[in-house]
């Protein structure tokens, strides 16, 4: 649905996208993770028709977002990481002007501002002036406002920002409804716990590249994993040094973190890999005290990512 291929976009000499590549099936609730300044929002606007590139394609629906900028926008929703409110506006009155502004007309524009005032749970303050809803609220009604059309495609630039941890869950709630709507969703944010939560695919962006872990994946699976990669909690009797040594040089195996008799080893392969690297350090002469799986979370894939790219 979503189809980027070596994308390039510069601002004044100054690289923000450096041959980034993409694939996004239809339907899928796909992440995009990378620091500040990775290139996260310039790819959001690239998709969303706001930005020409330089060079390389971008289509959404097979549709190319330059040569058929009007026909995207008829696909796709888009959140941007600040979206505005016309504050003097009622709520009605809001979603009202963008139905028009989508070219909504008759049955179809009542049904759409109805339904968004469902979808949103602003229905009971539908007469109320936006300046008077709280910052979560405003968030909520800027969604509802981008479904308005019924967009095949979301592009949300970081909807999560500035919002309470009861608005957080309201939000990836209504994300995983409309996944199971059939949209498909491309979010980046920063709250990686969120995105663990929703997403079944994480894609890896730093300096306008597509960045990669260390057995050279730049899509992370979150979910049915072909090549399941767990982490183990390693604890030995006296120094850890020759433990880490027989975890290194183990087909697979590497060490995360470690400290006097305590390691974080990552294990890659089903569960004879890690019954193989058990027995390797048992027979190397380690005293194992402990050697516990530990779920591998998205904080640590991406620590591990971007710290080998800033060492």
């Amino acid at each position: 649905m979503i189809d980027v291929e070596q994308l390039r976009k510069s601002f004044n000499g100054k690289c923000a996208l450096d041959g980034f590549t993409l694939h996004v099936g239809a339907g899928d609730l796909f992440g995009l993770v990378g620091p500040n300044g990775a290139g996260k929002t310039t790819l959001m606007k690239v998709l969303s028709t706001l930005l020409p590139v330089d060079s390389g394609t971008a289509q959404v629906g097979g549709v190319n977002v330059s040569a058929k900028a009007r026909e995207v926008k008829r696909l796709i929703g888009y959140l941007p990481d600040q979206p505005g409110v016309y504050q003097d506006m009622s709520v009605r009155e809001f979603l009202e002007f963008f139905a028009d502004a989508f070219q909504l007309t008759g049955a179809r524009h009542r049904a759409a501002v109805d339904r968004a005032l469902e979808r949103s749970g602003l229905a009971e303050r539908s007469e109320d002036s936006v300046e008077q809803l709280s910052f979560g609220m405003k968030q909520r009604l800027v969604l509802a406002k981008t479904l308005l059309h019924d967009p095949k495609v979301l592009l949300l630039d970081e909807p999560a920002t500035g919002l309470d941890p009861l608005a957080r869950i309201e939000l990836r709630e209504q994300l995983k409804q409309l996944h199971a709507e059939g949209i498909t969703i491309l979010i980046s944010s920063h709250i990686l716990s969120d995105l663990e939560d929703i997403c079944t695919q994480i894609a890896l962006i730093g300096a306008g590249r597509n960045a990669t872990d260390a057995e050279g994946h730049s899509v992370l699976q979150l979910r049915a994993a072909q090549t399941p990669v767990r982490i183990y909690e390693i604890e030995v009797i006296g120094d850890s040094a020759a433990a880490v040594a027989i975890v290194n040089s183990a087909a697979g195996a590497r060490v995360l973190d470690s400290s006097m008799g305590r390691m974080v080893a990552e294990v890659t392969g089903a569960d004879e890999q890690a019954a193989s690297l058990l027995r390797a350090l048992v027979v190397g002469g380690v005293n194992v005290l402990r050697f516990d799986h530990r779920a591998l979370d998205l904080e640590e894939r991406y620590k591990t990512v971007f710290r080998e790219k800033n060492a």
